[in-house]
């Protein structure tokens, strides 16, 4: 093995070692800096989401309703909620608006929806979900390996309440195919770069790299 091979040898993996390191680097903090901006959009969704519900349910005190009745409160929050039209239109839009979202819904105490986006869901029990945060905390690999996890949307929520008592809570689902793909499309861009840096490492600075390597041989002391 002649030295000007080890000298190229050497430099080409301490090269390699750069670039897959900034890639490294570069794709976490991509990836973190876009869950940091997913949470910060549904948490902002979800306080809009419960200021529009507490102002869908009058005073219930200056109406009919039993206020010491807990089954006939519930009954009149929920119709109140289901029936006030600008709730069900910020709702529709939740999902309309960002790719990210995948739904939104305003839950009961007992886990059951009151208020989804898919309608067909309304009355039914609501299957939890991870929170965002499971994600959003991860190390780099843990988060590409939920991200890449078949069908997952994560959870962000907020406490509701209702005449100064705890009323459910508001949910938006967070889905993560968006995620997945812009991930993907940047490991193919940086793929894409390395490659290209290849090349002209073995075009361009492969000539760069002999001549260094001859003048590096060139001061090398002979022997004999």
């Amino acid at each position: 093995m002649t030295r000007k091979f080890i000298i190229v040898f050497v430099i080409t993996t301490l090269f390699t070692a750069l670039v897959v390191g900034f890639s490294w680097f570069y794709l976490s903090q991509l990836l973190r800096q876009r869950l940091l901006w997913a949470d910060e959009t549904a948490s902002q969704l979800t306080n809009q989401l419960e200021y529009a519900a507490s102002k869908a349910v009058p005073d219930l005190t200056s109406t009919r309703v039993d206020t010491a009745n807990p089954k006939e409160m519930r009954t009149a929050i929920t119709n109140y909620l289901q029936t006030d039209t600008n709730l069900n239109e910020m709702l529709e839009s939740v999902v309309g608006n960002s790719r990210i979202i995948y739904d939104a819904a305003i839950i009961d105490p007992d886990g059951i929806a009151i208020l989804d986006t898919n309608p067909v869901l309304n009355g039914k029990p609501v299957t939890a979900r991870p929170n965002l945060s499971v994600l959003r905390d991860a190390g780099f690999l843990a988060q590409l390996r939920l991200l890449y996890s078949p069908g997952k949307v994560y959870d962000v929520s907020i406490g509701l309440e209702m005449d100064k008592q705890v009323f459910g809570s508001i949910h938006v689902g967070v889905s993560t195919v968006f995620f997945a793909q812009r991930t993907y499309a940047a490991t193919a861009t940086g793929g894409v770069l390395f490659g290209s840096g290849d090349f002209l490492f073995a075009g361009a600075g492969g000539g760069g790299i002999e001549c260094g390597a001859r003048s590096i041989e060139s001061h090398q002391p002979k022997s004999g």
